[in-house]
């Protein structure tokens, strides 16, 4: 399962398995029950490395 790494938003800086047939369109959209929120790929796509493993970047969408 691909790791997502979170850039702004409620989730900044955490890190998420994400099922990988979310990741086909560029947006992820969160709809609780913790909280909301809409993350899109980051462009050009950038990877970092995590201690769980290397994550993907999405940036929050405002």
């Amino acid at each position: 399962m691909p790791l997502i790494f979170h850039w702004g938003g409620p989730r900044h800086g955490e890190i998420d398995e994400v099922p990988a047939e979310l990741l086909t369109s560029s947006v992820l959209v969160y709809d609780g029950p913790r909280w909301f929120g809409v993350y899109q790929r980051f462009e050009p796509v950038q990877v970092r490395s995590t201690p769980q493993g290397p994550a993907e970047v999405w940036v929050v969408r405002e």
